[in-house]
């Protein structure tokens, strides 16, 4: 079958509907007989007998709102994404195949190209292009009235263009892109890819071209063989989208990544004019890889990239895609790195390590000169803090959840977006002094709350998006985004009395602002015809 599960994501797409149906029958199966038993018993009553019961009951109704919910946003990755298979005939010489607009099917966003063999040995006489015109693939969602030209630190509507309440924002290019089950072919990619991701797995003799035009800065290869991948002056991850700074090329970057595993005789190839500049051959048994546990060898995981201006294939030591602490794979080298800027931030942390004397009543907080000078009494219990490495992890777990937040947000994924936004506060937690006004953030919780307030904004949550507005605002009263925010949930609520004063507050902090300005008018009007409503 070609559901083999090994060398990670396989087919997963076809495994996710089978677990799915197979589960929803086996929870309606269990329902029933549920019911059957309580009915026997004489416990099918319409209310709880006891608090415990009332509370399973409780959780049970919430999990099934949460099931729903996921449901209906399974079925929205379903309907966005395009499937293509086939795309070969067998009565051409050579065939060339374009993807464009006119291809893709309304609505869809997501390009899968699956089950395709060429018409001969020969990769170059059957060819797909998923052409530049995809780039303007268009997908129109609700303009969110807070958004603004300018930048602000961290904020997850940076670069987003202003838009006024009503209108709808557009977006451009393909979400991400998979190829599966392909067989001696060309395929040429010159089309955006916003997601900056290709999935290819199971495939065999294909040369894959990735153009200038496209933005592809990582690629996930799974059981690939005889395969070319050749990157045409494609860009690397970390271009300005608006062209201020110098085009950099794949590769320049250290997010430009190859991730593979059970990939054999397979090349890859950095062609800047028309002239190869670096080339590189991978293969899983030639590289190394061996069986761990209950791991074969095709699992066995390993990243190219770029080293001091050369190809070089690294065997994958530690995986940040469970553990949420690193915001990719580790390659020894990148750990031996790791452990020597750390070694050098334990050394600058025991030349200023941080004191804190326990007073007896339970918290911890800094001595005061007079205690330093005299040594302070001999029941107090002092404790110096020096692990600055811990801390170093804390807050590096923290910014990759609040960046896959932002992604999340970025592609409309809301609800994906708070959970991503809540993983990084609830790890916030765990600094010294990271959350509470007037202190020092060691992790900069206000901008995540407002960020995750936007995201409530976007599903309808009023409610929870006023309370991490109000807590932003409380940490950091200066953040123009979490006062526009908070004046947004409250304008949202019908709360228009009270939403004029922070909005007004917002316009302080940044009186030239014209979203802030226009949400200000907007909440008059509304709080004046509520007002003439009333006197009616």
């Amino acid at each position: 079958t070609n559901n083999k599960g090994i060398a990670g994501r396989i087919n997963y797409g076809q495994w996710d509907r089978v677990a799915s149906d197979l589960l929803s029958e086996t929870e309606e199966q269990e329902e029933k007989e549920k019911e059957l038993s309580s009915k026997a018993l004489g416990l099918d009553g319409k209310y709880a007998r006891s608090e415990a019961e009332a509370t399973e009951r409780a959780k049970a109704k919430q999990v099934k709102q949460v099931k729903k919910t996921l449901e209906k946003y399974k079925k929205r990755e379903n309907a966005v994404l395009q499937q293509m298979t086939n795309v070969f005939s067998s009565s051409d010489d050579k065939q060339v195949v374009r993807v464009t607009r006119d291809t893709m099917e309304a609505g869809t966003r997501v390009l899968s190209l699956e089950q395709s063999t060429g018409i001969s040995s020969n990769a170059k006489d059957s060819t797909v292009i998923v052409t530049q015109d995809l780039s303007h693939l268009e997908c129109s969602m609700p303009a969110n009235s807070m958004q603004q030209p300018k930048s602000y630190e961290g904020d997850v509507e940076n670069g987003q263009p202003e838009s006024k309440p009503g209108e709808m924002r557009k977006v451009f290019g393909l979400i991400k892109l998979f190829v599966a089950h392909m067989k001696n072919c060309t395929i040429i990619l010159r089309s955006k890819v916003i997601s900056g991701t290709l999935e290819m797995s199971h495939c065999e003799n294909v040369v894959v071209k990735i153009e200038k035009e496209a933005t592809v800065s990582t690629l996930q290869l799974d059981l690939c063989q005889n395969c070319h991948f050749q990157f045409c002056d494609a860009p690397s991850s970390q271009n300005n989208p608006h062209g201020a700074m110098k085009t950099m090329y794949w590769g320049e970057d250290a997010n430009d990544r190859i991730y593979h595993a059970g990939v054999s005789n397979t090349q890859i190839s950095l062609v800047r004019d028309g002239f190869v500049e670096e080339e590189i051959s991978i293969d899983y048994k030639e590289d190394g890889a061996t069986a761990v546990g209950n791991a074969t060898l095709e699992e066995y995981q390993f990243v190219t990239s770029v080293v001091n201006t050369e190809l070089k294939t690294e065997k994958v030591v530690r995986s940040g895609g469970t553990t949420g602490k690193t915001q990719r794979p580790m390659t020894e080298r990148e750990l031996e790195d790791e452990r020597v800027m750390r070694d050098k931030a334990v050394d600058m942390a025991m030349e200023k390590a941080i004191r804190f004397v326990d007073k007896g009543e339970g918290k911890m907080v800094e001595p005061q000169e007079e205690d330093q000078k005299d040594g302070g009494d001999d029941e107090e219990v002092e404790e110096i803090y020096t692990n600055q490495a811990e801390i170093d992890d804390i807050v590096a777990e923290c910014e990759l959840n609040k960046a896959r937040g932002n992604e999340a947000f970025g592609t409309g994924e809301y609800a994906q977006a708070v959970l991503l936004y809540t993983l990084a506060l609830d790890k916030a937690d765990e600094l010294p002094t990271s959350t509470g006004a007037g202190k020092k953030q060691l992790f900069a919780c206000h901008i995540v709350l407002s960020n995750r307030s936007a995201s409530f904004l976007k599903l309808g949550e009023h409610e929870k998006a006023l309370a991490d507005a109000t807590r932003a605002v409380k940490l950091e009263p200066d953040y123009v985004k979490a006062s526009f925010r908070k004046g947004l949930a409250l304008h949202a609520m019908g709360r228009y009395a009270e939403a004029l004063p922070v909005l007004s507050q917002a316009q302080k902090l940044e009186p030239k602002n014209k979203q802030i300005k226009q949400a200000l008018q907007f909440a008059e009007v509304r709080m004046n015809q509520e007002m003439r409503k009333r006197m009616e």
